[in-house]
């Protein structure tokens, strides 16, 4: 009976009749582990749904269908000060299919999971990879292309072993519970449109976004487990009462002992945004100012020294671990930072018009393919010529 409910409210969800009391009660339907499996199942399937009916739905009709996906989602216009462009598709056959997997996406990739990170799937299948893979530089400085290098390969350094395995993960295995005298530290680099996973000696899980680096020792020490991010990470720290595990930024520092965060600190953007979506958190700003405590679900922004404590979806800040672009009121300049770091364009800021942003896209997405569906939902011009991108009004 239950399974029955739950393929009548998927297909409900698919095809944008199912009504607010028919969404809660699919929502506490995926509460129980085994419809949450059924309905993966059925998401599934969504692929082989979308290519037998995608010539079902007019221009008109899938653009209606979007704007529904948008009103379910949650997604509203907040303010008039500057013009808000809802995402939708660019051709009709594909533009049907897009739609129904954006529907879908809105309902599965909005509910909780307390194992975001262990499932989440990181293939980059959109951009096209142009310049250096991941790579590791040692303490010695000897730099390892890990994208070349074979897996299973072992790296031996003072106290531990980093293999480099063949699912994209670099794992450290300490043979010690602590460093030595002198601290060793590695960098692990990512370029843009690029992705990767490091689990570090003490067992916290990193991912690591495009066009991101992360120092840390081979070894923690005693006291505490720091390490250093320029871009932006998801963690997952492994819980120790005894050494609190630091995660430094140019801006802040967060301050944790078992919890699950993300946190993005790009040096192009001029705020630093910290997201937890399990356990509790301290925020404290370089420049000395007053520290701030998040609880799940909070969102803190650094910009000019100033600490900004809101509510947030706790998935909004690692949709990328989806592999997914999520844009909820997103400044256009924003939007831009995000495809300039994983489709490795070069973008022209000097003209950039004021606009929001909303919607969610795979990042496999093809580059022309998003700039098209955003020029049509907006009154905004993109060229794009030998990797660089400028924006206009139109």
């Amino acid at each position: 009976m239950q399974e029955d409910r739950l393929n009548y409210l998927f297909h409900r969800a698919i095809d944008g009749r199912i009504t607010p009391a028919e969404r809660q009660e699919l929502h506490e339907l995926l509460a129980d582990p085994g419809a949450r499996e059924r309905y993966d199942e059925l998401f599934a399937q969504l692929p082989d749904l979308t290519a037998a009916q995608e010539n079902m739905f007019s221009a008109s009709e899938a653009a209606a269908l979007l704007s529904r996906i948008a009103h379910s989602s949650g997604m509203q216009e907040t303010g008039k000060k500057k013009p808000v462009f809802r995402l939708k598709p660019v051709l009709i056959g594909a533009a049907a299919s897009l739609a129904l997997l954006l529907s879908v996406i809105s309902y599965r990739f909005f509910i909780p999971s307390r194992h975001t990170g262990e499932k989440a799937t990181l293939a980059a299948a959109g951009p096209i990879h142009k310049h250096a893979g991941v790579t590791l530089v040692l303490a010695d400085g000897r730099q390892v292309t890990l994208d070349t290098t074979a897996s299973g390969r072992v790296i031996d350094q003072q106290g531990t072993q980093a293999v480099n395995s063949e699912k994209g993960t670099l794992t450290y295995i300490a043979q010690s519970t602590t460093g030595g005298a002198t601290t060793t530290y590695n960098t692990l680099s990512t370029p843009r449109g690029k992705h990767f996973k490091v689990v570090l000696p003490d067992g916290t899980r990193v991912w690591l976004n495009a066009s991101s680096s992360l120092r840390y020792p081979t070894l923690f020490n005693n006291a505490q487990r720091k390490v250093e991010l320029d871009g932006e990470a998801y963690f997952e720290v492994a819980k120790d009462a005894n050494r609190p595990f630091l995660v430094a930024t140019s801006q802040q520092a967060v301050r944790v002992l078992g919890t699950s965060f993300n946190v993005k600190a790009y040096t192009d953007e001029p705020y630093t945004n910290t997201s937890l979506v399990e356990g509790s958190i301290s925020i404290e700003p370089e420049n000395g100012g007053k520290a701030a405590v998040l609880a799940p679900g909070e969102q803190a922004t650094l910009e000019n020294s100033l600490l900004r404590v809101k509510k947030t979806d706790p998935q909004e800040g690692i949709a990328w671990m989806s592999d997914l672009f999520y844009f909820s009121n997103t400044e256009l300049s924003v939007v831009l930072h995000q495809l300039q770091r994983w489709y490795d364009v070069e973008v022209d800021f000097s003209s950039l018009p004021a606009g929001r942003l909303y919607g969610q896209l795979p990042r496999s997405t093809p580059l022309p393919q998003l700039l098209s569906a955003i020029e049509k939902t907006s009154n905004i011009k993109f060229k794009l010529n030998n990797d660089r991108l400028s924006v206009d009004k139109q």
